[in-house]
């Protein structure tokens, strides 16, 4: 079938294209809005600023297809092959994209607001500057997560998105909006989250081994046990936030605000918490082999039964502090 012969059949009412083949074909612009193409051939397809709205497209190859500036909303992907698409703006918003293959597709500016990509395979894909918030990402079943290893979210918005158990590894996250997404045990190893916007944040029992959190805002995150060892946090903001049982083994926390943090029974063995500030932190039994503490800010913690002995405490500031035997320092003493 020619593209002329396909819209004018739209246009006399037929939607019904199932299985239709039509590779490379030239659709720029065109209104297709509510058409049924489920399991069609549209590969190298162009369909540039198309009208796609709740179109169903399961199942369809759309493999290096170009659908730059095109209005997708509402529309169903399920299962669609987009490995390589060009999708720069494209708008996504409410569409289902569960189980969708977007391997190094290029989403710039694209609009994912709401979409449902469980289960779908965003490996190496470029989403630089997309719009992400309240997106569904969450793991449905073990070993059956969403793909976003080595993908490129610089300065995505993903505020409020459900990311649990989401493969994030190597992902480029620098400078994203993060806010109050849910990212409970997701695998963030190896990250870059470097100034990212990590507030409010559900990192609880994440992977974020060897991540870049230089500069980054935790402000009230949630890091129940995570495991945060070797990671580069130097600069970061962590005001407020529960930490309790995270594993900060051998990470770079220079300069950091964990002021009111709640790091009770963490592990802060080889951590470098030089120029630190911890002031009213809640440190209860927590393990500082060989820390670097020298010239952090300790004062009015709470160090009850912690472990201090082999850490260097040069220039440290406790005042006020409830020592590892429950007794107040008083430097003045």
């Amino acid at each position: 079938m020619k593209p002329k012969e396909l819209i004018e059949r739209y246009s006399n009412g037929e939607i019904n294209f199932s299985g239709l083949k039509i590779p490379g074909a030239n659709l720029v612009g065109a209104d297709l809005i509510g058409i049924i193409l489920n399991e069609a051939d549209l590969h190298g397809a162009n369909l540039i600023f198309a009208y796609l709205n709740r179109a169903n497209l399961a199942q369809a190859n759309l493999v290096a297809s170009d659908l730059s500036g095109a209005n997708l909303s509402q529309a169903d992907l399920t299962g669609a092959d987009l490995r390589s698409a060009m999708l720069h703006g494209i708008i996504l918003s409410g569409a289902i994209l569960q189980e969708t293959d977007l391997t190094l597709a290029m989403l710039l500016d694209a609009n994912l607001i709401g979409a449902d990509l469980r289960g779908s395979d965003l490996s190496g894909a470029n989403l630089t500057g997309a719009c992400l918030r309240g997106a569904n990402m969450r793991q449905e079943k073990k070993n059956f997560n969403t793909n976003l290893q080595a993908a490129n979210l610089f300065k995505a918005d993903l505020q409020g998105a459900n990311m649990k158990g989401v493969d994030l590894a190597r992902a480029n996250l620098s400078g994203a909006n993060l806010k109050e997404a849910n990212l409970r045990d997701a695998d963030l190893r190896k990250a870059d989250l470097s100034k990212a916007n990590l507030t409010g944040t559900i990192l609880s029992e994440a992977n974020l081994v060897g991540a870049n959190l230089t500069g980054a805002d935790l402000n009230n995150a949630n890091l129940v046990r995570a495991k945060m060892m070797q990671a580069e946090a130097g600069g970061a903001n962590f005001k407020g936030a529960i930490m309790t049982h995270i594993n900060l083994n051998a990470t770079n926390l220079s300069g950091a605000n964990l002021s009111f943090t709640r790091l009770n029974h963490a592990d802060l063995t080889r951590a470098n918490l030089s120029g630190a500030y911890l002031k009213e932190a809640e440190l209860i039994e927590v393990f500082f082999a060989k820390a670097n503490l020298t010239g952090a800010d300790l004062s009015n913690t709470n160090l009850t039964r912690s472990d201090l002995m082999s850490a260097n405490l040069s220039r440290v500031n406790l005042s006020e502090a409830i020592m590892p035997d429950g007794k107040v320092y008083n430097a003045r003493r």
